[in-house]
């Protein structure tokens, strides 16, 4: 009999669903605004677990056909800086310049953000609609204004594609010297080359450096280097040639972002900058340059293996020891990145949230084994960062991760948020997505939360999480549920009035907004 009511009552919660997900379970259309917001945080053009890259691209264009141009616009905007996302808010930005002429002009700056997306804006633009003036005249606006020392010679290539595409002619020597990367170019004014070195101080630098280099003067060159501040990026080329000095002094000059993706090679060439990583990295640098924090782990994984647990190496344990060695008393970058990624979880104000009781139920199913667009985080890394900030920083939580069933979690709350990322991958190992897992766990064990985060792919099958929600609402009519979703599937698993009905919010994305949206949330509740 229990049975054959609960079949009643996914019936009746499903009678009205709209659609199925890519697993075939009763679902609803998400609204063209819902679904904007949701890929201009997490989307992906390419394949995903559940769909293919042709699918994927092809909801989505409709999509971009189909909205309104000012949410489009304020869409790729959001996600192009909010969001850790670009070929969405690219490929919106070529629609939009179809749409409306003057929102494109206002958008191209606060979307195309370097040469790289120049580039890729370009190559879409060419395959979706050609050039016509208004792109051309986007794209001088950003020749005219972006293109910096630093820019032509980071991106000569893709300035140079962009200048010979849209045919644009600029006054300043240093076309020209963007140009000369292509030898076929005619008519170019190679006097203005020459005058490039006079008039931009960081080219004749630049000469200057590759000259030492080619002389195998590489302690006077690391000196240009730091001196005059070279972009390092753009030397990709020559470092063959470079050596532990010159990567060392690369490493001084070299901003943040950049940095931070530079970890690995810095170590792998010999470099020891475990001293200017612990002066170059810190909470107030990440977030000044809009760094989130799950880059961190990325760079904790490309570490060699070496580097990451030096701790093994006895010989430098016994010099600290002994007060022998100042360099083997700093952190390994391992040790500065997981105390960092700790830093970062307690600069949150985490006041506001501290007055509830929480669940946490982080999925663990085969599905969030996936990777995040083309990058090397899976969903279960950033579902455990997320896991990691809320178990230290919260004071009243259980966490409690699914997939089929709820499984016991072995961290405790005082391990560091490395810990917690590293423990939710292990335990992502293929199980199915039953969504109502957790759920039917509380309503079994009467755990009274006031807020419960799922974080989830949401692809789900089973019984259905709505049924089981909205069954521990009767127990619990004062939880608030949140659906932290890190995918960019087109469905979701409750219609919009349930939703408001019984206290569900949905949040797209993996930055550092998710906390200060919870705290809005709440903080309006309360109101």
């Amino acid at each position: 009999m229990k049975e054959i009511i609960e079949q009643l009552e996914k019936i009746q919660t499903y009678k009205n669903a709209d659609t199925v997900n890519k697993e075939n379970f009763p679902a609803w259309q998400m609204s063209d605004a819902a679904r904007l917001e949701q890929l201009a945080l997490t989307g992906t053009l390419g394949s995903s677990f559940y769909a293919s890259a042709g699918e994927t691209a092809a909801e989505a264009l409709a999509l971009l056909e189909r909205a309104d141009a000012a949410d489009l616009s304020r869409a790729i905007i959001r996600g192009r800086n909010e969001g850790f996302i670009r070929t969405f808010p690219l490929l919106g930005l070529v629609v939009l310049s179809k749409k409306s002429p003057e929102l494109f002009q206002q958008a191209f700056p606060k979307v195309v953000l370097t040469g790289n997306d120049l580039e890729d804006f370009i190559d879409m633009t060419r395959q979706l609609r050609g050039l016509g003036r208004s792109v051309k005249r986007a794209i001088h606006s950003y020749l005219r204004e972006a293109v910096t020392p630093y820019y032509a010679m980071k991106y000569r290539k893709q300035l140079a594609d962009a200048i010979r595409v849209s045919r644009f002619a600029g006054d300043d020597p240093i076309y020209a010297y963007i140009l000369s990367t292509y030898s076929q170019v005619k008519n170019l004014d190679k006097s203005k080359i020459a005058v490039v070195y006079e008039k931009y101080p960081e080219f004749a630098a630049r000469k200057e450096f590759l000259s030492l280099l080619e002389e195998g003067k590489t302690m006077q060159a690391a000196e240009v280097l730091r001196k005059n501040r070279l972009d390092v990026e753009s030397l990709s080329v020559h470092y063959h040639k470079f050596d532990k000095v010159v990567w060392e002094a690369a490493a001084e000059v070299t901003p943040v972002m950049r940095f931070l993706k530079y970890l690995a090679k810095f170590s792998r060439e010999g470099a020891d900058v475990r001293t200017i990583a612990a002066k170059k990295l810190t909470v107030d640098s990440l977030k000044a340059a809009k760094i989130f924090p799950f880059r961190l782990y990325t760079a904790y994984k490309a570490l060699p293996y070496d580097f990451r647990r030096p701790e093994n190496d006895a010989m430098l344990n016994a010099l600290a020891e002994n007060n022998l060695c100042e360099m083997a008393k700093l952190p390994s970058l391992s040790e500065l990145l997981e105390e960092l990624l700790d830093d970062y979880t307690l600069a949150y104000n985490w006041q506001g949230l501290n007055s509830h009781r929480w669940v946490i139920a982080p999925d663990v199913s085969g599905s969030m084994g996936g990777y995040l667009n083309r990058s090397s985080l899976t969903f279960a890394d950033v579902s455990g960062m997320f896991t990691g900030f809320f178990s230290r920083g919260l004071d009243d939580v259980q966490i409690l991760p699914w997939d089929t069933e709820v499984h016991p979690y072995p961290v405790t709350p005082d391990v560091n948020v490395m810990k917690h990322i590293e423990t939710i991958g292990q335990m992502t190992c293929g199980g199915g997505t039953y969504m109502e897992a957790p759920v039917e766990y509380m309503i079994k064990n009467r755990i009274m939360t006031d807020y419960a985060v799922f974080i989830t792919d949401s692809i789900e099958f089973g019984k259905g999480w709505l049924t089981a929600w909205r069954k521990y609402k009767r127990i619990n009519p004062s939880a608030q549920a949140f659906l932290l979703r890190l995918d960019s599937y087109n469905t979701q698993p409750m219609p919009d009035e349930q939703a408001e009905k019984y206290g569900i919010h949905q949040i797209f994305g993996w930055n550092d907004n998710v906390i200060d949206y919870m705290k809005f949330v709440i903080n309006e509740k309360v109101m």
